[in-house]
């Protein structure tokens, strides 16, 4: 039986589908792959949650019942099955060979916890992939991380396989970073190699958005969900006090590879900041301070953790971050003396399609049978083939 129901060509269309840390929407990105490497982004789209959808997903990111958490999968599969629909509304016509689905993280353990002298470390992304693949008709492949942890790695960060594929032509002669600020700020470094570009690190640096919207979301009472370009934050003033306090956390100083998530930079993280701060510190100064965070911790990482390696002739930033106007401003000042900033976009992958189209092309790897972690990223021991396949047509007994 064929699992992809288009003939074979040679190509794969894959549309990636990302749900990110942020929880205000769901991202979509078409993608041709060809077998001889090149690509072609055929269309973008994003499915933003609503208010409620948000609220919900919060409660359960704080923690849940094992029935809430058997519930989300499958209500998540139905959030995505209704953006796939939304998506091929606005795009008739078009072949989708397979789905690459993350869903909704909602709990990462990367290092290793001892169950009754078992070592164990696992992820969960919300999604069931079988209601996925009933309500649209087409395959999934899914559950992209677990394999990587199966061979000792932290199942994050898996966007550089796609960053490599997106952007190695960048670095034929010199280093480049690739920055993606989403709720968590993370970075693929891409260096020359005998063989052509390869992937050299690629590691969490720490927060990106994901601090800065839960002060916000708190100050507003949930009207605002971000900084919308920063705004709140170009209004005050950095407390260097409570930022080098905040510098002092200990994983800043990790040496990669290494990840992290809303477990240290959530909800809860943001609280004990306010409570720290008290009320000698304006929600304005406390938005400067905590954007200036992910500034300084994305810029210490490369300068102590990239830049030992060798230069980097440019950081290209994506996500979220890369529209807030005030982050980037800052960012490029901090940087200033080490490589200029550009945006993803400048060269073909939209700031907002990065994540998703990482995840299209860890499905054409899958499609293709080819490794999907890069071991220098996660830390596992060996390069392993990622993702689960649910096909489009359940196979009755017999067949």
């Amino acid at each position: 039986m064929n699992l992809v129901p288009a003939a074979y060509d040679g190509v794969f269309r894959v549309l990636g589908m990302m749900s990110g840390t942020s929880g205000d929407g769901i991202d979509g990105a078409l993608v041709r792959f060809d077998a001889d490497g090149r690509f072609a982004l055929e269309w973008q789209e994003s499915a933003p949650f609503a208010p409620a959808v948000r609220i919900r997903l919060q409660r359960l990111m704080a923690g849940g019942s094992i029935e809430d958490t058997a519930l989300a999968a499958c209500w998540m599969a139905e959030l995505y099955a209704g953006a796939v629909s939304a998506f091929l509304a606005a795009h008739p016509g078009s072949r989708i060979d397979a789905i690459a689905a993350h869903g909704q993280t909602l709990a990462h353990v990367p290092q290793p916890l001892d169950w009754d002298g078992i070592p164990v470390r696992a992820t969960l992304q919300a999604l069931n992939p079988s209601v996925l693949a009933q309500r649209t008709g087409l395959p999934v492949i899914s559950d992209f991380r677990a394999r990587d942890m199966a061979v000792g790695g932290q199942g994050a960060p898996l966007v550089p396989l796609g960053d490599l594929r997106f952007f190695g032509s960048l670095a034929r002669d010199a280093g480049i970073v690739v920055l993606n600020v989403g709720g968590i700020a993370n970075v693929t470094v891409i260096r020359p190699g005998e063989d052509g570009p390869r992937v050299a690190a690629a590691f969490d640096t720490g927060p990106g958005n994901m601090l800065l919207d839960a002060l916000v979301r708190s100050v507003t009472g949930g009207r605002e969900e971000y900084d919308r370009d920063g705004r709140l934050a170009a209004f005050g003033i950095t407390d260097g006090h409570l930022l080098a306090e905040l510098l002092g956390d200990p994983y800043f100083r990790l040496p990669p590879p290494k990840s992290t998530g809303r477990d240290r930079f959530g909800v809860a993280a943001c609280e004990a900041i306010r409570r720290k701060a008290g009320t000698r510190i304006s929600d304005a100064d406390l938005a400067s301070t905590l954007l200036d965070l992910t500034v300084e911790s994305i810029s210490n990482a490369i300068q102590h953790f990239v830049l030992p390696e060798g230069p980097v002739a440019v950081t290209l930033i994506a996500g979220g971050g890369a529209l807030n106007g005030e982050l980037c401003r800052r960012l490029a000042k901090r940087l200033s003396r080490v490589c200029p900033l550009a945006t993803t976009s400048d060269h073909g992958v939209p700031v907002q399609a990065r994540e998703a189209m990482a995840f299209a092309a860890l499905g054409d790897a899958f499609l293709r049978g080819k490794p999907g972690n890069i071991p220098v990223a996660t830390g596992a021991s060996a390069a392993v083939l990622l993702g689960s396949l649910t096909p489009a047509i359940p196979i009755s007994p017999g067949r």
